[in-house]
């Protein structure tokens, strides 16, 4: 890079460094105990290149000394500094700058500290900063190390070679010109910087509830970004004379033929000056080339964000609105650039200001410390549980999650424990791990949290333990790399009978996305063996075991099948097994021959009653597309019958598709599990229940608006004369059938069961069957007041 091939240097533990020199001629690019000082100049701009009053940009001037006091090392200095901003265009569109009112401070932050740098292996570029240098001084510095790389000669004339940039390592097609000797006089390079490994724009946080969203996810699918380089070599002494280096990014969606519009700009230029002599130095501390992030908030904004919102308060006194939209702009922006710390104090004096703006600006804020600030006035007690429940549930469902968003949601599961928080908490910490595959110390604080709840062996409250294994399932993979024994205690509570039935079932299913080892095959085998456990139990365990069983667990599961006693239990295996057998599915190739090698020998039962006995029932379909790898579709359900009242205790719908060379993706799954269902299908069925006696009022409703020949076959159909009497407003008729139905409902035991839904393998949530009670009252309430409603205005037109 700084050095050409003639030298190589081999970084070794403690900065040792070692040279191999594959040619005897002794020649760097830049020579040991040697100082290079160059002029350097950097401009940006941005705007719509042409126009005459849409440029914004600044310059930078700086005096640069490269040191070498030993081969492969450097030091870099920058000083008299300044620094000018664009404050507008003359007549032919050249930008006019004036000094900027920060340029001394900016002079003394540039010239305050060096940069130590080394190149190792020939490639790697480190850095050795200081530890107080500001990381906006840092990057650069960065920018002009980078403008200074330049690559060894090499045989062919045009060459990509991968290379150290400020945008990570990018592939860089270089061109050597004008050749003397061993020397190019002339060398250029051009860079495509989409294809850099660390080139990821930005943009600002934006409200959460903008109507245009992902404004703060990358950018760079948007971006055009090209960079040109090119150096002046000194034939006889090799090292750099003059660099010009210029970037350009087009903003796409508003471009013209993928050229013109929107454009950022950014043009750096070094002239060598001086090449005096110096003596050596030593390194310590080291960072890579890239970029870093430089984080824009002010530890000392508290006050004027404070005194913005009071500014909004007297406008609202003063009638003074149409200001109120951009004092408001003013304060929500101030709130971007607040730091957690100076934030969170300045909650309880915002909320005793004016609480309504508050919530309200905080809301549109979108940074991570606004949505801590949110939780943080959720956790005072004063907010309804309801609105608590669904902000927590929402920030969870927000794309891009942070640890510092984990923390918060996990703060407010331990304050409110509820099924809102739980299952926010599991999707924030599942989309993090998918995106970044690492376990941060928040994801193994949720990991302990979790498995605390469940204690020694899942025999706490029921509904919290409930609910803890549903939000485990959820995180399945996620928790088992943050805490592996979690599985341990899946299987404890699995095996301890004294937990309630769902808590069990919940337990063995907690094993979906995790990987399923022998050992905890052997455990969910184990709960299908036992002959006295409860039909879902068991079966859940058979599902789980049949998701990549061994020729030995089919081997087992078919001696098991002779000598099963339960019909419930033999029956759903049965039509499982011939389903596997049926599918058209993509992949099922290796279990089917497998199923087909157990079979041998043995004499499958034949499936029962549909009506009375557990069944699992597949569709599937395999699309083969010319050009297009073969796709297939599955349609699955599963039905589970209580084995004491043939009225079905477990069902559920699953849509799955497959593409061939990816994984399964189960597109949607509907279930619905619980016991006690009898009184509700009477109130719904029964003699007198809703459905009947509402469909008999239909009926006598279209007799006589319909031909007679239709009338006729329709009350043959369901068995009832057309001379029976029935009162002809069908819809007050239906309205208190429906009260009837809700009132009946309300009075009866509510069935003990729960209605879950999972959307591309993550579960959204479950609703108990009983939350049902307070949604039949509230429609019983919106009845009621459009009952009134309805009579106040025939009682208006009747008079």
């Amino acid at each position: 890079m700084l050095l050409p091939q003639y030298y190589i240097c081999i970084s070794h533990p403690g900065h040792k460094t070692t040279l191999i020199f594959p040619f005897a001629e002794d020649v760097t690019r830049f020579k040991p105990l040697r100082k290079y000082v160059y002029s350097y100049e950097a401009e940006t701009s941005s705007g719509v290149p042409g126009t005459t009053d849409s440029r914004s940009g600044s310059k930078i001037t700086c005096k640069v000394e490269l040191e070498v006091p030993q081969l492969c090392r450097f030091t870099l200095r920058t000083m008299h500094c300044s620094l000018r901003e664009t404050f507008g265009v003359d007549t032919e569109g050249r930008a006019i700058l004036k000094k900027s009112k920060n340029s001394e401070e900016f002079a003394n932050a540039m010239s305050k500290n060096e940069l130590k740098f080394s190149i190792q292996d020939g490639t790697k570029v480190k850095l050795y900063p200081e530890k107080e240098e500001p990381l906006n001084v840092l990057n650069l510095k960065r920018g002009i190390i980078s403008a200074l790389l330049v690559p060894a000669e090499t045989v062919e004339n045009v060459k990509t070679i991968p290379m150290d940039t400020v945008y990570g390592k990018c592939d860089s097609e270089v061109e050597f010109k004008s050749r003397k000797g061993n020397v190019a006089e002339d060398i250029s390079i051009t860079r495509y910087l989409k294809g850099c490994d660390n080139f990821s724009p930005i943009r600002d946080h934006v409200s959460p509830i903008a109507t245009v969203k992902g404004l703060n996810s990358p950018l760079s699918s948007l971006l055009k970004s090209t960079q040109f380089c090119h150096y002046n070599i000194d034939a006889k002494k090799r090292h750099i004379r003059d660099a010009v280096c210029s970037e350009k990014h087009l903003f796409l969606p508003s471009s013209y033929k993928n050229r013109y519009g929107i454009m950022t700009e950014v043009n750096q230029t070094l002239k060598l000056e001086d090449t005096p002599k110096i003596t050596n130095k030593n390194f310590d501390g080291e960072k890579g080339l890239a970029l870093e992030r430089t984080d824009a908030k002010l530890l000392r904004q508290g006050d004027a964000v404070l005194k913005t919102l009071q500014e909004m308060q007297k406008l609202a006194a003063s009638q003074e609105n149409q200001q109120r939209a951009r004092v408001f702009y003013r304060f929500v922006s101030g709130l971007r650039s607040l730091h957690n710390s100076t934030l969170g104090s300045l909650v309880p004096k915002m909320m005793e200001t004016s609480s309504s703006i508050t919530v309200q600006a905080l809301a549109q804020c979108g940074t991570p410390e606004c949505y801590s600030a949110i939780l943080q006035i959720l956790r005072t007690g004063n907010v309804n549980p309801l609105v608590a429940d669904l902000v927590t549930y929402t920030l969870g469902l927000l794309p891009s999650p942070t640890p510092q968003r984990i923390r918060e949601i996990l703060n407010m599961a331990q304050y409110q424990p509820s099924r809102a928080s739980f299952y926010g908490l599991s999707h924030s910490v599942t989309k993090f791990y998918n995106e970044k595959k690492i376990v941060t110390e928040e994801i193994a604080d949720v990991a302990d949290f979790m498995v605390s709840l469940l204690g020694t062996d899942c025999s706490g409250e029921d509904e919290l333990t409930y609910l803890t294994l549903r939000a485990i399932g959820n995180m399945g993979a996620v928790m088992e790399k943050a805490k592996p024994s979690v599985k341990s205690s899946l299987k404890t509570c699995i095996r301890n009978e004294a937990a309630s039935l769902s808590v069990q079932k919940a337990a063995i299913q907690a094993f979906r996305k995790m990987t399923i080892t022998e050992e905890d095959r052997s455990a969910l085998f184990k709960a299908f063996q036992e002959l006295d456990a409860p039909t879902d139990k068991r079966l859940a365990s058979y599902l789980l075991v049949m998701k990549n069983p061994s020729p030995s667990d089919l081997a087992k599961i078919l001696r098991v099948l002779t000598k099963e006693k339960s019909e419930q239990v033999k029956s759903f295996v049965a039509s499982h097994i011939a389903n596997i057998l049926d599918s058209k599915e993509l992949g099922i190739e290796d279990l089917k021959s497998r199923v087909e090698e157990a079979l041998k020998g043995n004499q499958l039962p034949t499936a029962k009653d549909f009506r009375k006995f557990s069944q699992n029932y597949q569709i599937s379909e395999r699309v083969s597309v010319p050009g297009i790898d073969p796709i297939s579709a599955k349609v699955e359900g599963n039905v589970i019958f209580d084995p004491s009242s043939y009225i079905p205790k477990e069902t559920m719908l699953k849509t799955t598709l497959h593409a061939y060379g990816f994984d399964p993706s189960d597109v949607f799954e509907l279930g619905l599990d619980g016991k006690g269902f009898e009184p509700t299908l009477e109130a719904l069925f029964g003699e007198k229940g809703f459905f009947p006696d509402t469909a008999t009022k239909a009926l006598y409703w279209v007799d006589g608006k319909v031909p007679e020949q239709v009338s006729k076959a329709l009350f043959d159909y369901f068995g009832y004369s057309q001379d029976g009497k029935q009162e002809q407003d069908i819809a007050k008729g239906i309205i208190l059938n429906l009260e009837k139905l809700i009132k009946e409902l309300s009075s009866k035991e509510a069935p003990e069961g729960r209605a879950y839904l999972r959307i591309l393998g993550e579960e959204l949530g479950y609703m108990k069957l009983n939350d049902f009670k307070l949604l039949g009252s509230l429609i019983l309430k919106s009845l009621h007041q459009k009952s009134v409603s309805h009579n106040s205005c025939l009682y208006f037109f009747s008079s």
